[in-house]
């Protein structure tokens, strides 16, 4: 089990500003942060969860049971609260649902074509960056590889660490947390300040890269979406092979810098 550890008011805070309606049930409000907090931080204690979100302890035990009961969270011996199998089912929902960007579609289709590979929209799902439209031009090298629901670790994706980046830098640095930053690859970054980093450039440029650092043979460039308030962030990236990147890097990043772009003005035009 994981020690106590203190946290800042920083890390209580949702990674998303969320309009609050008035008859909104706290106790399900809590619950949901005590949820995602877990998410954040494995192996967490109840005095930890506690501590952190500002709730009493016994309130903190009446919501974890619940949870563990309901199947979104279990108890690991050793190790402590983990996500559990509920939260996978509601994934798997998530995974087949129905394209949630299709105003985004025609911009896909155009960055694939344009790359000559694959264009992807990925959003975050707790400590995970999932995959949630793809588009694959004709002969793509991953074509058949990368599909809607595919997910990987944030640190390991372009797509993820420019997700990250567009959280406070406390709540960023918690999704990570309670694991290692461990290695997909040879090229995976694996060193926290090494992440962070990467994180600041990418908040600063609204661009980041993967090179081979998820997948040998597959390199990535992704950019923000800047989406309207309240709404979860989501990027766009393609998926080239090395040879391509070091060829065309500048274009990649000018085709998904642009895209980015035109997505955000798609998403705020009046339908």
């Amino acid at each position: 089990m994981r020690s106590f550890v203190a946290c800042t008011p920083a890390e209580t805070e949702l990674p998303i500003e969320r309009r609050r309606h008035a008859d909104a049930l706290s106790t399900l409000t809590h619950g949901l942060r005590v949820l995602e907090y877990v998410a954040a931080n494995e192996g967490s204690a109840p005095k930890e969860i506690a501590a952190c979100l500002g709730l009493s302890l016994s309130t903190t035990y009446h919501l974890v049971n619940t949870l563990v009961d309901e199947g979104y969270l279990e108890r690991v011996p050793s190790i402590g609260l983990v996500i559990g199998t509920g939260v996978a089912a509601l994934v798997e929902r998530l995974d087949h649902r129905p394209d949630p960007f299709p105003e985004l579609r025609p911009l896909l289709d155009e960055l694939a074509e344009r790359c000559g590979d694959v264009a992807v929209l990925g959003r975050l799902v707790g400590r995970q960056t999932v995959l949630v439209s793809v588009s694959a031009a004709p002969g793509a090298v991953h074509g058949g590889h990368l599909r809607p629901g595919m997910r990987g670790p944030t640190h390991t994706m372009a797509l993820g660490k420019v997700l990250l980046a567009t959280l406070d830098p406390a709540i960023a640095v918690a999704v990570p947390r309670g694991r290692p930053l461990e290695a997909a690859t040879d090229r995976s970054v694996t060193r926290l300040d090494e992440l962070l980093s990467q994180l600041e450039t990418a908040r600063t440029r609204g661009i980041a890269l993967d090179l081979e650092e998820g997948e040998p043979g597959l390199c990535c460039v992704a950019a923000r979406i800047r989406v309207p308030a309240g709404k979860a962030p989501i990027a766009v990236a393609v998926a080239v092979p090395p040879d391509q990147m070091r060829a065309e890097a500048d274009r990649l990043v000018e085709l998904v810098a642009s895209t980015a772009r035109r997505s955000a003005a798609a998403l705020t035009a009046p339908r």
